[in-house]
């Protein structure tokens, strides 16, 4: 079985991530099919729905509901729902409600506050990959339904918790006697394309370009970038430029027009359209609305 090594991160577009999944059968959205592969977030994976295998590193082993793991960096893994889920005329069920969260997120904190010694061992020991039971896997579930729909401070604060209840419980096991010999599988081209967007965004990007990144025919890569961003290659376009304008108008004084073409627009009127239809105002009000807020904030 090929190992894709990929990132979670660049796909979601954040560090830390929280979600509830139900699906006819196990697969992540951002692979549309099950997949063995491994990547550098902690992913922390509850099934509420669903029974099957689950390959861990050399480790297999079932899963069904109330299956709780913690997995570390670059653990390669797969869920497989069994066969009866991928029936035609199945009626079944696979929920899940699964986190990643990024080293880079706590890296500080954990190398310099000596209070959260534990939560960094067991960082350290996940690559393991932790098994969760008993009482602690049902506190760590209602605060994960919770989270959920928690953003902000509350979210960082909820999961910190539940990874201090992770290190200081007895109640989990690991699954691998030590860390899986890890060897890089094939090369991720998406996460590879949307890298290549934002390192040039200022510049113009044709769908042929980042095909042929991708290594794949334009109709295939519309598909298989779609699935895995939940848009289409034009509306990420125009997301990214539009979400980069933003800073730019915020942390540079410079006039609309010079904006416009650090992102990309060679057309004034038509960054103008674009902006207005996706965030409301024109960049203009925009831009004097920030302003006028923080001047409110800072008095």
């Amino acid at each position: 079985m090929k190992l894709l090594a990929t990132q979670i991160s660049p796909l979601i577009n954040s560090f830390l991530h929280i979600e509830s999944r139900e699906q006819p059968y196990l697969c992540s959205p951002y692979y549309g099919s099950p997949s063995f592969h491994s990547h550098p977030e902690f992913e922390l994976l509850f099934i509420t729905k669903g029974f099957g295998k689950r390959i861990i590193g050399s480790n297999i082993s079932k899963f069904e509901p109330n299956d709780m793991v913690f997995l570390g960096s670059w653990v390669p893994h797969i869920w497989l729902s069994d066969p009866a889920f991928y029936k035609a005329d199945s009626n079944l069920i696979s929920a899940t409600i699964i986190a990643y969260i990024h080293p880079d997120v706590f890296e500080f904190m954990l190398n310099n506050v000596d209070e959260l010694k534990e939560i960094k061992q067991m960082l350290e020991q996940s690559r393991r990959g932790i098994y969760i039971y008993g009482k602690t896997r049902n506190e760590i579930a209602d605060r994960l339904i919770y989270l959920s729909s928690m953003t902000g401070f509350a979210r960082i604060e909820g999961l910190l918790h539940i990874m201090y209840l992770i290190a200081t419980s007895s109640e989990k096991s690991y699954i691998l006697n030590d860390d899986p010999a890890i060897s890089i599988g094939d090369t991720d081209r998406m996460n590879e394309v949307i890298e290549y967007i934002k390192n040039n965004i200022e510049k113009e990007i044709t769908l042929k370009q980042v095909a042929d990144l991708a290594c794949l025919t334009m109709p295939s890569f519309c598909r298989s970038f779609k699935i895995r961003t939940r848009m289409t290659f034009c509306q990420y376009l125009s997301e990214v430029r539009i979400l980069h304008a933003c800073k730019l108008l915020i942390e540079m004084d410079q006039s609309v027009s010079y904006i416009a073409n650090m992102c990309g627009y060679k057309s004034d009127s038509h960054f103008c359209k674009v902006f207005k239809e996706r965030i409301g105002q024109s960049p203009y009000q925009y831009k004097s609305s920030v302003k006028k807020s923080s001047s409110l904030t800072f008095k």
